[in-house]
């Protein structure tokens, strides 16, 4: 996961509601939504991510726009 610096601080500080993808070896994916980055990367190092061959990318531009409106759809 790329980090951005904002105004001196780590983006874990950020209490800002993204969206994140779990990618697992098997090709399974794993949307996970409106979680802070701290919340995040909490859960995910609790899924032993190295020994599990997890990946973890935030979902950012068209592809989190489009997220939110199949999401809006859903309802």
């Amino acid at each position: 996961m790329e980090y951005e610096m904002k105004e001196g601080r780590p983006k874990t500080w950020d209490k800002t509601k993204r969206f994140y993808e779990i990618s697992y070896p098997s090709g399974k994916k794993e949307i996970w939504k409106d979680m802070t980055a701290r919340e995040c990367l909490t859960r995910y190092e609790n899924m032993d991510p190295y020994g599990n061959g997890l990946k973890l990318r935030e979902i950012v531009g068209k592809e989190l726009k489009l997220q939110k409106i199949m999401d809006g759809n859903k309802n």
